[in-house]
């Protein structure tokens, strides 16, 4: 049975893959909108960024997040 490897330098292609991540964050539409237009230009699609949430405590405002390895 395989237990895995005991060498703590071991690390998963995943993990040592460059990455990036951006943060939206303003009204509802306005995220979306931006979204949208980040798909149209051709710089992501949009199924990659994370649904928009409303910030806890601040009224109005939202967030959507991508991250991206390549």
């Amino acid at each position: 049975m395989f237990t895995g490897s005991s060498d703590s330098n071991d690390r998963s292609i995943e993990q040592s893959r460059p990455y990036f991540r951006l943060q939206l964050f303003g009204t509802k539409n306005t995220v979306e909108s931006i979204i949208n237009r980040l798909h149209s230009m051709g710089f992501v699609d949009r199924v990659y960024w994370g649904k928009p949430m409303p910030v806890p405590g601040v009224e109005d405002e939202w967030v959507s997040v991508l991250q991206r390895r390549w």
